[in-house]
């Protein structure tokens, strides 16, 4: 699958094309992938909005095949509370962001494999400390990743002042530590980081047009990233072949360049398409100061 109608410098500044997928299964709990990190032996881990993971391994930098496991909830039968959206990768553990039952649960994949029960890191509901309102059910943490100094963050989709990036406490509590400027209508669908930089994604749904998605890096730091000093890496609009682009994930090539994954929700709907792309960023972009 190739990128339409490309204008290199203005939709891909920071990034080169490196292919695309539309993945597809006669399964029908295959669909609705929300969350995406890249494991240690360099497959690709993905969740559904319906309470799933799903390994995607790699031949020669492809995708060659996908295995499904449902996670290990506390209330399987619930549909609230299957409504995986985030996903970061800490060690052997895998972090999960729910909506609707806004809460942070760990894995022991690494130990356990599809046997793991999710085990509660934090319960924090609607409330979140800095937010002008409650988060609405389907608004919540969109997004996971990992500090350098360990801490988590949340991507929450909503336009509050901007687009917030949120922190959990240690007391299980999210509180908003700082805002990507407004950039017109887009929420925040997915993050990740790198060591020194922390990757969102931001998609602007206009119904009857399509999706319009932009990728921003800014600096990360111990105490967290530099929300002022954002770069666009890639921009994609209708005319160029998106979908509802939600996952994100980075890996390190062989020759230490960066990789960046994204991949679509398909909503578990006929009109929409699981979309899995692959591009290629050299070293970590800096942002502008």
């Amino acid at each position: 699958m190739e990128l339409a109608a490309i204008d290199a410098d203005a939709d891909l500044p920071g990034a080169a094309f490196a292919g695309g997928w539309h993945l597809a299964s006669t399964d029908p709990a295959f669909g609705g992938l929300s969350g995406l990190a890249v494991r240690a032996d360099g497959a690709l881990l993905a969740i559904t909005d319906r309470g799933a993971f799903v390994v995607i391994e790699l031949r020669d930098g492809i995708p060659a095949s996908a295995r499904l496991a449902p996670m290990g909830l506390e209330t399987a039968d619930d549909k609230t509370a299957r409504d995986a959206e985030g996903l970061a990768l800490h060690e052997e553990l895998a972090l999960v962001s729910f909506e609707h039952r806004h809460r942070v649960l760990a894995f022991a994949l690494g130990r356990c494999g599809a046997a793991a029960r999710g085990a509660p890191v934090a319960a924090f509901g609607a409330a979140v400390s800095g937010l002008s309102r409650a988060l609405a059910a389907n608004g919540g943490a969109e997004g996971l990743a990992v500090t350098p100094g360990g801490a988590l963050l949340l991507g929450l989709e909503t336009n509050d002042d901007g687009l917030p990036l949120a922190q959990l406490t240690e007391a299980g509590t999210a509180a908003v530590s700082t805002r990507i400027a407004p950039r017109g209508r887009p929420v925040l669908t997915g993050l990740d980081a790198t060591a020194t930089t922390l990757y969102a994604v931001l998609r602007d749904y206009l119904p009857g047009v399509g999706n319009h998605i932009e990728v921003l890096a800014m600096p990360l730091g111990p105490g967290g990233p530099a929300a002022s000093k954002v770069r666009r890496v890639l921009r994609l609009a209708p005319r160029h072949g998106t979908d509802n682009f939600e996952g994100i994930a980075l890996s390190r090539r062989a020759d230490g360049s960066l990789r960046l994954w994204l991949v679509a929700d398909d909503n578990f709907s006929h009109r929409q398409r699981t979309l899995l792309y692959a591009f290629n960023l050299g070293d970590d972009p800096q942002p502008s100061p």
